[in-house]
């Protein structure tokens, strides 16, 4: 098995390379992520890590398509680089190296949780950027310019309840088997779908109050810097949309995992 894992992965990442959605770091970083969730984790881990990768991509490619006039900041969707692949993957890594020498329920929740909550965020961005509504904050409640982290829409929050939801349904046949066909099985199906969407919101408030925007020479408002003329105006410095999804991830994890082995007991 581990064997078919990194020939496999590696057959898949050549291929994601040689289409342009991967960097070369970001090839490296998906084929040792790709190795360790499919070698080591639950095959519902892999599973649900291709259907985050390859939703997104699709979701991407349909907007395009059928959507004139597009957004440049829709259309212009850069390469993954190894931070991206790690930002998002990094803890289903780690529970499929855990599940492995400690298989159990536990670790397949923290995972759903975990990619409930990437999935989540990232149709918000992808179908959330689409929307004519003029994006808010949630805590401060004010309106900001669209592109910009921190910001919601109606569109984006539906979006993302869609995408927990999506990540549930393919889980569906692994919660069952671990709770049977009860009522249980349909709580912690309503229970991961939420769990996902809140981490999203967790993203969001992460991305108003603490990721960095710089106030460019030009009055322009950005979240990398770019020139050292560039003035910090929000945020931590070093915090970028890269780590708001980690720490997203870790602080839903942190939060639904206890929840989830207080349900089930």
């Amino acid at each position: 098995m581990i064997l078919f894992s990194f020939i496999f992965n590696l057959g898949l990442v050549l291929i994601l390379y040689k289409m342009k959605k991967l960097t070369r770091s970001g090839a490296f970083a998906s084929l040792m992520l790709g190795f360790i969730v499919l070698g080591y984790g639950h095959l519902l881990f892999y599973i649900l890590m291709l259907s985050f990768l390859f939703s997104s991509l699709l979701i991407n490619k349909v907007i395009i398509r059928l959507i004139p006039n597009i957004k440049e900041s829709v259309k212009d969707h850069e390469p993954r680089r190894w931070v991206n692949v790690l930002a998002n993957g990094s803890w289903l890594g780690i529970a499929s190296l855990v599940y492995y020498f400690n298989p159990s329920n536990v670790i397949i929740a923290l995972a759903i949780i975990s990619m409930a909550t990437a999935t989540a965020d990232t149709w918000a961005s992808e179908i959330g950027t689409l929307s004519l509504e003029t994006p808010w904050t949630i805590i401060k409640r004010q309106t900001m310019t669209s592109g910009l982290s921190g910001g919601v829409t109606w569109l984006g929050l539906i979006a993302s309840l869609f995408g927990s939801l999506f990540i549930t349904l393919i889980s569906l046949p692994v919660i069952i088997s671990m709770n049977g066909w009860t009522l249980l099985s349909f709580v912690m199906g309503v229970f991961f779908t939420f769990a996902g969407f809140g981490g999203s919101l967790v993203d969001s408030i992460l991305g108003e109050l603490f990721q960095a925007k710089f106030k460019t020479t030009s009055h322009e408002i950005v979240e990398i810097m770019h020139h050292s003329s560039d003035v910090l105006i929000s945020g931590v410095r070093w915090m970028d949309n890269h780590m708001v999804n980690f720490l997203s991830n870790v602080i839903t994890i942190a939060l639904f995992t206890p929840l989830y082995s207080i349900l089930i007991h």
